[in-house]
């Protein structure tokens, strides 16, 4: 019974690097140039908060992760222009990841949210990850990265729903 709750952790894990890819482009960009392109229907910039918000059929690409929302908010610090926060919103977000062995990873929820001044990334509201026949379903998952720690939390007497495969599809 212990191993399946380690396994079913480590698989979250898994799940929640897809994130860390995506979120983590202000540590990257010191290393190497990366390239974040956005693509909406309409940008505005608040000059004062340091915040850009994309709305309308917002697509946002980064390496090999695709974010699709109604809305992105990404904020950044004014003294350093570190990247500080993004926040997408949708009715869902969906975050589509290919992996180098050629895995797809599907998220979705109602909010993604990235904070670098604690590390943590959060998914809000209708849950569902998926990954080579593995899933959870959940009404919030929080994943630490300093502490690689996830806690996946349902409300309103609903459960987690995790689903293992022992034999993944194959390719």
């Amino acid at each position: 019974m212990k191993s399946n709750t380690c396994g079913k952790y480590k698989i979250m894990l898994t799940y929640i690097n897809i994130l860390l890819t995506f979120t983590y482009s202000h540590t990257l960009a010191h290393k190497k140039s990366q390239i974040l392109q956005v693509y909406s229907e309409y940008q505005s910039i608040n000059m004062l908060t340091n915040t850009i918000i994309f709305t309308d059929r917002v697509i946002l690409k980064y390496k090999n992760i695709d974010l699709y929302a109604d809305k992105i908010l990404i904020s950044h610090t004014e003294d350093t222009h570190h990247l500080s926060m993004i926040e997408a919103h949708g009715n869902p977000v969906t975050l589509n990841q290919i992996q180098k062995m050629g895995n797809m990873i599907f998220a979705q929820s109602s909010i993604i949210h990235y904070n670098t001044s604690d590390d943590t990334i959060t998914l809000i509201g209708n849950v569902y990850i998926k990954q080579a026949g593995n899933s959870i379903k959940s009404d919030k998952i929080i994943y630490s990265i300093k502490n690689k720690q996830i806690k996946a939390i349902s409300n309103q007497g609903n459960k987690v729903i995790t689903i293992l495969s022992k034999n993944p599809p194959k390719k």
